[in-house]
């Protein structure tokens, strides 16, 4: 796609910093002047990790640059929270509020502009996204570009590059330029008969989506991705991956910390695409040395499974692709001794008035005590039931599901009928969680089935 080829942007050999004097704000030699929100409940909160690594430090930088220049920006890259999270991580620096949506396939005109309601036998226009953060200067953060029918985002095209835009209910949304200029011939009263509507100057639009080829979507069209300044986020550099994973994992040795992020990084390279190799979820990383740090004793083989399960999800010369990796990073240890054996107990504790529960798995002889989540029903036995007798793969498998809970969300993968949903009922009664269960359609070859778990902190 010569678009990613042209906004594949190099990073530049220099260390920032971010300094806040009084209410502005300085990355290296650019400022921002903060001003205060008039809804501090849109803006953003708890994404800047501290500190930031360098790499997410400039690709800040480069956004504040864009903002002050009164352009709209496009953040392209492969797949993961890593661009939703640099994009959060400046609204919430720069203390500025987000309207945010998610597009797919089913997203309609309707959901970016106006939305009808009937009431009272009368018609009403409810504004959308678009035209709150046009209206009131946030921030839109559109996802998933790529994903958007071509009959949608041209109603934003207008939007972005004038700042303009006809509503439903007969008002006309206009840049704030023209709006002025026209304020000095005209009264705001004639202006507001007129049902014309002041753009914001701070409107700003952060739009988030896939370099297409290479992953499946609709390629944006000439004329609107000629709207945006575009930048490539891609995964973190090596070295701000190591030192993010040693700050998680205290526990971990070094070496298997570089082991495993070499493996992750081999099958992200382009060699791996070239053999078909799905990308390795390197985001996840983080959460796979948590586990880890928590237990120590487990095998690294078994932790990158769950990430990434290439026995299911590859072919022959797929598998045979992954094995060699992992051998030429000396990690086909079977760990077949050292996988978590069951729940030997769950014990309740709630802290600032978040219900926890402790619970201690069985692992290579050993019992090691973890804090997971917890649901405000109560626990259920971890004794087996009438209605549930555990096995013993049964009793491996949730203490393996514990230990996700732990970090992340799960997902079961199975056949049909293999008791994916009576595990996840069962897990759920353990740490007293209520269940949504929602049935989702096979596509190709495999069926997954996700359970949301409500009360999940």
């Amino acid at each position: 796609d010569p678009f990613h080829g042209i906004c594949h942007l190099s990073l530049v050999m220099c260390v920032f910093f971010i300094l806040f004097l009084g209410d502005t704000v300085n990355i290296g030699d650019v400022s921002y002047k903060l001003r205060t929100p008039k809804n501090p409940e849109l803006v953003p909160q708890n994404y800047i990790s501290d500190p930031p690594t360098q790499s997410v430090v400039q690709h800040l930088r480069w956004i504040m640059q864009k903002d002050l220049l009164g352009q709209d920006v496009f953040l392209i890259g492969p797949p993961g929270p890593l661009r939703r999270s640099i994009a959060m991580q400046y609204l919430e620096l720069t203390k500025r509020e987000v309207e945010y949506i998610a597009l797919s396939r089913d997203t309609t005109e309707t959901d970016l502009k106006q939305r009808r309601e009937i009431r009272a036998g009368t018609a009403f226009y409810i504004d959308q996204c678009a035209v709150r953060a046009a209206t009131e200067g946030r921030i839109l953060i559109l996802e998933g570009l790529e994903k958007a029918e071509r009959n949608v985002l041209p109603v934003l095209n207008n939007l972005l590059e004038n700042r303009e835009m006809q509503l439903e209910d007969g008002r006309f949304l206009m840049s704030a330029e023209h709006y002025d200029k026209l304020l000095q011939d005209h009264t705001k009263a004639e202006l507001d008969a007129w049902k014309i509507v002041r753009v914001s100057e701070n409107f700003r639009v952060i739009a988030l989506g896939l370099p297409v080829p290479r992953y499946s979507g609709n390629p944006l069209d000439p004329p609107l991705r000629s709207r945006f300044q575009a930048r490539d986020i891609y995964f973190l550099p090596f070295k701000d991956q190591l030192n993010v994973l040693y700050s998680v994992g205290a526990n971990v040795s070094a070496e298997k910390v570089s082991q495993l992020l070499s493996f992750a990084t081999t099958v992200c390279s382009q060699e791996s695409f070239a053999l078909g190799l799905p990308d390795f979820p390197l985001d996840s990383l983080p959460a796979a040395v948590q586990i880890l740090d928590s237990f120590p004793m487990m095998s690294i083989k078994h932790a990158i499974q769950w990430l990434y399960p290439y026995t299911i999800l590859l072919g022959h010369e797929g598998k045979m692709a992954v094995e060699g990796v992992l051998k030429r990073f000396e990690l086909q240890d079977s760990g077949s001794s050292l996988l978590p054996k069951e729940i030997v107990k769950v014990e309740r504790m709630t802290e600032n008035h978040v219900s926890h529960a402790c619970v201690t798995i069985q692992i290579a002889g050993q019992e090691v005590t973890i804090k997971v989540p917890a649901g405000t029903r109560p626990f259920g036995q971890s004794c087996a039931s009438d209605q549930f007798i555990r096995t013993l793969s049964h009793k491996q498998l949730l203490a393996e599901m514990m230990q996700s809970h732990m970090v992340k969300d799960i997902c079961l993968i199975g056949g049909k009928g293999c008791g994916k949903t009576v595990i996840a009922k069962n897990f759920a009664d353990t740490l007293g969680y209520n269940i949504e269960p929602i049935m989702l359609y096979q596509r190709k070859h495999l069926a997954f089935v996700f359970l949301g778990l409500a009360n999940f902190t």
